[in-house]
């Protein structure tokens, strides 16, 4: 092997590493040493640098694997919402997983905000703020013309947004995790 070969095998670990920034220090020298060892087998069976290298493909793409999966383990170790949140949508271009979590946790969150609005607007408005039915109609919300049915919670309007807005985020947090685990194992 020549220098110059040499060279551009260890050009591309060079980039590798920088592309690994993110990773803790000793995470990322493993990972380049034992990229450098692949290298080199294939290399002493016969293969050019090139050949060698051209599996990997770009060093900053072979590195994405690494830091999604760091950043996925960090994340399932402490679970916040807003980092699972945001490391889903990153994703959900990318994978059908992380775009039906990143939905669900959507509808979820404007079924909770729905159900806040309500129990907010009854304490300014309890005529026409609540849990509504009638011979047209079965709606949680806020209408126009209260004679048109009958509210069925009253004050109770107040906790029961409350326990359903709290579902509603252990729900979507336990889809975030589900995805998020999904998505570690690929």
């Amino acid at each position: 092997m020549t220098a110059a070969d040499t060279q551009s095998v260890e050009d591309w670990l060079r980039r590798l590493k920088w592309a690994l920034a993110s990773i803790p220090s000793p995470e990322r020298e493993d990972i380049v040493e034992e990229t450098r060892v692949h290298l080199q087998e294939r290399i002493a069976a016969g293969q050019g640098p090139s050949q060698a290298l051209a599996p990997f493909g770009e060093p900053e793409a072979y590195a994405r694997g690494f830091v999604d999966e760091m950043e996925l383990s960090g994340l399932l170790a402490r679970p916040r919402f807003a980092g699972l949140l945001a490391a889903i949508a990153r994703r959900a271009h990318k994978s059908l997983v992380a775009a039906l979590a990143f939905f669900a946790v959507l509808i979820l969150g404007s079924l909770a905000l729905g159900v806040l609005i309500t129990a907010v607007w009854e304490i300014f408005d309890p005529a026409r703020a609540g849990l509504w039915i009638g011979p047209d109609r079965f709606n949680f919300g806020v209408i126009d013309d209260p004679t048109l049915g009958q509210e069925l919670l009253g004050p109770w309007i107040i906790p029961v947004a409350l326990v359903i807005a709290g579902l509603c985020w252990i729900l979507g947090r336990l889809v975030l995790i589900g995805a998020a685990r999904t998505l570690r194992r690929r």
